[in-house]
Parts: C-alpha cells; structure tokens; sequence
C-alpha cells in the first residue's frame, strides 16, 4: 500500500509540476535565444570604419540564436563592447519572441570622439552601479536579486472532484475542490556570478554562479491547505569559455561547464524542466526552482554549427526522487534567422522510475533511449510571413520491447508590419499511448519536456490532470501586442486519449472508455513595466470531455482558474 501510495504521488507531481509556469527565475535566464539584434546609434562618418567597429562588436558579444541566455555572460560581453574606444554607451534589452523563444538587442551608442574609460567601476569601487559590484578589463562580480508573489483562485477545481482525481495521493491534505478556493505564494532568491579572463589574448575565461531561493505558499491551494516555507541553494556552477572570431568572419566557441544549473534542448518538447517545485518547497505555480541537482555539459559552436554533450540529473522532490541520470548528445545547425536542423540522442543509464501495464507487469525507466529529430523555419524580428516548427521522437529500452512515438507540427504567421504585431498559430501534437494488445510497450514517456503554457505546458488547468503522455492536441493561439509593453495571448485547446489505456497517469483516468480529455480555453495579460518589474494574469476555463465525465460518474464540473503575479529583479 506504501509503494502504491508513492507511486501515485510520483504521477500526480510528474503531471502536476510546473502547472503553469512562466518565465525562469531570473527573469530570462535559461531561455531560447531565437534573435540576436545589433542597433547602432549616432554612426561614424567613415562608412569603412564603421563596418569594421560593428565587425568588432560583434566579436566582442558572442551571443547567437540556438543558445540559451547565460545572464553573466551577456554582462561580460556588454562590458567589453562599452570598453571600446569608439562605444559611448551598450546597453542589452531581452523580450520575448512572438514565434517563441526570446529576442536579444544590442543597443550600441557611437562616439566620433574616443572617451577615456574608468579601469575599474561597481559599487566596491564606490560607483552607483549596483547590482554590479566590481568590474575592470578583465572581471565583472555581479549579483542577482528577484522576488515574486502570486494569487491564485479555482473555482471546481480537479473538475470538482478531488475525492476521485486525487484519491491514494499521499500529498493530498485537504486539497482545493469544489467551489472557490485561494491562495497567496511567493519567493525571494539571491546570488553572486563572476567571470574572470584567465587569457586577453586567447579569449578565455572563468565563469561561475552561487544563488539561494526561499519560497512559500499559505491558503488552500490544490493538494493542501497547509501553510509553509523552504529554502535552499539553487544556483552552484563553474564553467570555462573560450571564443575566437577570425577576420575572415569565421566564429568559433567552446565552454565547459558544471554543477547545480538549468538545461534546455529546442522549445522544451522533452528536455526543459530540470528541477520540481510543490510539495514541501512550496510555490507549486510560480515554479521558482529550475536548476538539475548536477549538469555537466560540454559545448562547441562553429559559426552555425552546435555540438553538445551532457549529463543531467534533475532536481526532483525527496518523496518522489526517481534517482534518474539523463546522458546525451545533441546537435543543431541553423542561423536561427530562417532554418534550423537539430537531432538528439538520449539514453537513461540509471533510474528508478516505473511504467506499469494493464497485465500488472512493471517496467522500468533504466534503459531507455531515446532519438530526436527537429526543423524549424523561423522569422526575423519584425519580419511577416509563415513560420513553422516540427520534432518527432522515439523511444525504446534496451531492457524491454519499447516501442513509443511523439511529435508534432506548428505553423503560423507572423503580421509583424500590422497594428499589434499579431501572430497566429496552429499546433498539432500527438504522444503515444500503450496499447494492451500488442507486445510492445508504447506509453510515451515524457521525461523534462514543459516550460510554460506556450511552451510544452497543455492547458493551465487541463496539465494538471494529463502529463505529456498517451494524449493528441489540437491548440490554436494568437499573440497581440496592442501596446509595446502589453501582450495578450488566448488560447483554445482540444485534447484527447491517443489510446484507451491510461494506466500510468492520473489513477482515476487509468481506463478510458471515451478518448476526450476536454478542452480549454484561456486568455494570458503580460505586462512589461521595464527591466525590473513583470506583470502577469491568466485566466483558464477548462471543460471536461466524454472521457474524463464517463470516468467520473458523469459529476465532473468545468473548471475555472484566475491568477495574478509580478516579478521584480535586478
């Protein structure tokens, strides 16, 4: 009874984390790179010279799409481009992208007139530059403090049904049900990052990040009205870089890296989030926590070439720790300005997470491999026209017959020139379900896919009850910015069971006898006050469908969510 209990919180939370969560804790830290724009202002006269200092520039920043925002890196290298003789001032702006991702901008002020720069600045060195705290030519120490707060209500919440949707959940402890029901979370991290030159000549550099997150939760929220409050180290890295920019143009990066830090491969599809929130950490929707319990990665780049190696351990709750080991190669190629090829290959050398079947056999996670192919056709910033993105995976055990499938297909258009800058999309995505007459086991395993709801999280409230796994999704959204600092996002969903068997998601959907999941729709405000302040608010109505009313007596409610949160950080 003990086991089965624990296994039923392992799916509840595995379905369960990162219900609905935003963007990463440093604002955009361990997000997509899907742009990089330079802006030049007051040009030199000499059009030759200028060619050549925008050519520096560029050298001095080695940030390119395909990668993922490194926060102390783009200081360093905003450093070095304001410590030239010709820059007056540079300044980096990070919004997200319409087509996904985030845009990074360069701003770069000219100066006909070389200015003498201060060897040495930061607050150590009694400048007003905080959070910068000491920086010359070849340091920067920075740190990094944000806070969140979030409220929170449902209203029906598991459809009106916890009795039955969260029954054998050990964590469940007076959990939000029917009618409405609240709650208030929130969270507060500190750190320290630092990058030194260890050669001027060969551009190498030492780099590393130490941080602290306290979060709490106080109301009746969905699996306890229990009030409480955690703390632990978040961030705990060391990592060397090198770049070398030829005069040919030709671009060339490593970096070797290591410790308690946040991973992602593509838009999230299945590897994004590396750690788990909820439970005793608290702040189960704000979903501060991203950093694996260990990542070691080794990463080159050759102008439009990317080649990495890792191996990932996430950071899971105690009561459900799986004790997975994630090993992996990927590789992508593209400018991420038009089109980008990626293909990965995973294989899971030690866990202890299991998969169950209808014939009472259990299975195990140790062993499987898993191979990914992606293609994405992007759009420039600013640019109309389609786009698209598709990625297909396949899985198998090298313990088992295991044979199981995912993928799906996104296009949409982007009207970048129009009032609004709108975009329209259309998304397909199917992942695999068992199928109890076959000697195969074919139940999609999602592993770290998620992110937030325009990423790989399926419905606000819908993710709650339905992990990435044995569902077909059909997802139309649309992006509108009526103002530049305001975005709107609805979205309408329908999903359904890819295969009656259910077994090895939430308990109370193990046997299907209708595929419909339901739909959903929901409208997300986000509000971009500036550098320091986000503004957030969401609201979800989620209808339940055949299958999840046939499973439940036909007493499921709709369900209906609102929440709103800021984010402030420097």
């Amino acid at each position: 009874m003990k086991f089965f209990k624990l296994f039923v919180g392992c799916i509840f939370l595995l379905s369960s984390n990162n219900i609905f969560a935003q963007v990463s804790n440093a604002f955009y830290e361990g997000e997509r790179i899907t742009n990089v724009v330079y802006v030049f202002q007051n040009k030199l006269s000499d059009t030759i010279a200028q060619k050549n200092l925008e050519q520096t520039v560029k050298r001095a920043f080695p940030i390119f799409p395909q990668s993922s925002v490194r926060t102390i890196l783009l200081e360093a290298y905003t450093n070095k481009v304001r410590k030239l003789q010709e820059v007056a001032s540079a300044q980096y702006e990070i919004q997200p992208s319409q087509i996904g991702g985030i845009n990074i901008t360069l701003t770069v002020e000219v100066s006909e007139i070389a200015k003498e720069k201060k060897e040495k600045t930061g607050l150590f060195m009694g400048e007003k530059d905080f959070p910068i705290l000491y920086q010359d030519n070849k340091s920067l120490l920075t740190t990094k403090i944000a806070m969140a707060e979030m409220l929170y209500t449902n209203n029906n919440a598991w459809y009106g049904r916890d009795d039955a949707m969260l029954n054998g959940n050990p964590l469940a402890n007076n959990p939000v049900g029917k009618g409405f029901t609240g709650w208030v979370e929130g969270w507060i991290s500190g750190g320290l990052y630092g990058i030194t030159t260890l050669s001027a000549k060969k551009n190498r550099y030492l780099y590393g990040g130490l941080s602290y997150i306290a979060s709490g939760s106080a109301g009746r929220e969905l699996f306890t009205s229990e009030s409480r409050a955690y703390g632990a180290v978040e961030d705990a890295f060391l990592g060397f870089m090198g770049t070398n920019a030829s005069t040919s143009g030709n671009r060339f990066t490593y970096n070797l890296s290591f410790g308690r830090q946040q991973f992602s491969v593509g838009n999230g599809f299945i590897i994004r989030n590396t750690a788990s929130n909820g439970d005793n950490r608290a702040a189960l929707q704000l979903n501060p926590r991203w950093a694996a319990d260990y990542l070691g990665l080794a990463a080159i780049k050759y102008n439009n070439l990317l080649l990495q190696v890792f191996q990932l351990d996430p950071n899971e709750l105690s009561i459900v720790d799986s004790k997975t080991v994630i090993r992996g190669f990927n590789a992508e190629w593209g400018d991420g300005y038009a089109h980008q090829v990626g293909i990965m290959m995973l294989d899971v050398p030690k866990s202890n997470f299991n998969y169950y079947t209808p014939a009472g056999a259990v299975l195990g996670r140790n062993g499987l491999k898993l191979y990914n192919l992606r293609y994405y056709a992007n759009r420039p910033p600013n640019t109309p026209g389609l786009f698209f993105k598709g990625e297909i995976g396949y899985e198998t055990n090298s313990n088992f017959n295991m044979s199981a499938f995912a993928g799906y297909t996104e296009f949409g258009w982007s009207f970048a020139k129009q009032k609004g800058a709108p975009t329209l999309r259309y998304r397909y995505a199917y992942f695999s379900g068992d199928n109890p007459n076959t000697e195969q086991y074919e139940r999609w395993d999602p592993l770290l896919s998620g992110g937030n709801g325009e990423e790989w999280v399926i419905g606000a409230n819908h993710f709650k009850i339905v992990q990435n796994s044995n569902i077909t999704v059909h997802q139309l959204q649309a992006n509108i910015r009526p103002v530049p600092k305001i975005e709107l996002v609805p979205q309408a969903i329908y999903m359904y069971a890819s295969n009656n068997n259910n077994i090895g998601g939430n308990p109370a959907l193990s046997t299907m006898t209708k595929k419909e999941y339901g739909s959903e729709f929901n409208i997300t405000v986000k509000y971009f006050q500036n550098r320091r302040w986000y503004w957030h608010g969401h609201i979800a109505y989620t209808i339940p469908g055949a299958g999840v009313q046939n499973a439940l007596n036909n007493n499921a409610k709709p369900w209906l969510s609102a929440m709103l949160f800021f984010r402030y950080g420097f």
